[in-house]
């Protein structure tokens, strides 16, 4: 079989696989619509179980990544697999079509013996790159789930502060709340989610229950010692005020351990960069005219003794 021929064969393949995961998505869009509209009709009941509970587990990680419909966890596989598929048929073009054997001629031409270090490495690379692809959907979903908890992170001790501020002089927390999302963008995750926690209220669920189900959507440290402080707080009668203050000093000081901890480690983290990057200038720039004029003195020395 000539080498046109195989790639011929891989690219119609390719094409083939492509299409089939074109209708694959559609078809699940369309049945995503309709759940989407089924769960609308059907609302839980106030005693429903939690969201971790309720959910599998790819499902419940998509959604804290931030990825919200029915079918995130099966276009995730799907799309591992595509990718996977894909980079492998790259890798059998670049080997059937003669490419990868011409870089290894050129490899063996290298001088010094190097040509048995570079030759695995012209091998592996593209099954490398392959498992590459084929993990980047995987790495999409852990960079957003990542972006998510920052974002929550940088928004939770100024919302404290602010609750606290305005239950302090007088406000409810209902009505605090509400004052606070009105100065959010839409997108936030904390202000997403405190508007579903609003919603359950307004819909007749307990407020333990709507705190549970808060903290469980975004699945944060400070934001679960939260619900949990005002769980306690509801239940035992304490001031919300005074839990809501004690909670955003909480945090604060939890953000400037971090803060403290990330400056000094930057002494450590800046090693490598100055290693590679600055030492190398800052000797050629001193040591470079001594290394001419040596190598000038034993050009001039070879040259009179010749």
């Amino acid at each position: 079989m000539s080498t046109s021929l195989k790639i011929l064969i891989v690219l119609l393949l390719w094409a083939v696989i492509v299409a089939v995961g074109y209708l694959v998505l559609r078809g699940l869009r369309h049945r995503s619509d309709a759940l989407l509209r089924f769960q609308r009709d059907t609302a839980p009941p106030e005693d429903s179980p939690r969201d971790s509970e309720s959910f599998g587990w790819l499902r419940r990680q998509m959604i804290l990544a931030g990825f919200f419909r029915p079918e995130a966890g099966f276009l995730l596989i799907v799309s591992s697999g595509l990718m996977l598929v894909l980079g492998a048929a790259g890798a059998l073009v670049f080997r059937w079509s003669g490419l990868q054997q011409q870089v290894l001629d050129g490899i063996e031409l290298v001088p010094g013996g190097l040509s048995g270090i570079l030759a695995p490495v012209a091998i592996l690379s593209p099954w490398l790159i392959t498992l590459l692809a084929a993990s980047t959907p995987l790495l999409i979903v852990r960079a957003s789930r990542r972006n998510r908890v920052n974002e929550v992170s940088r928004d939770l001790p100024l919302a404290l502060d602010l609750w606290a501020t305005l239950s302090e002089g007088g406000m409810g927390f209902d009505a605090a709340l509400d004052r606070w999302q009105k100065t959010q963008q839409p997108g936030r995750a904390l202000a997403d989610t405190c508007r579903t926690f609003q919603r359950d209220l307004i819909g007749g669920m307990r407020r333990s229950l709507a705190y549970r189900r808060m903290a469980d959507r975004l699945n944060v440290p400070a934001l679960s010692r939260f619900t949990s402080s005002m769980i306690q707080s509801e239940q035992m009668g304490s001031s919300v005020a005074e839990t809501l203050r004690l909670q955003a000093e909480d945090v604060r000081a939890e953000r400037r351990e971090k803060s403290m901890t990330f400056a000094q480690s930057l002494a450590t983290k800046r090693v490598i960069p100055l290693v590679i990057c600055f030492l190398p200038g800052l000797f050629v720039w001193p040591l470079g005219p001594f290394f001419i004029q040596l190598l000038r003195i034993v050009d001039s020395l070879t040259g009179a003794g010749s």
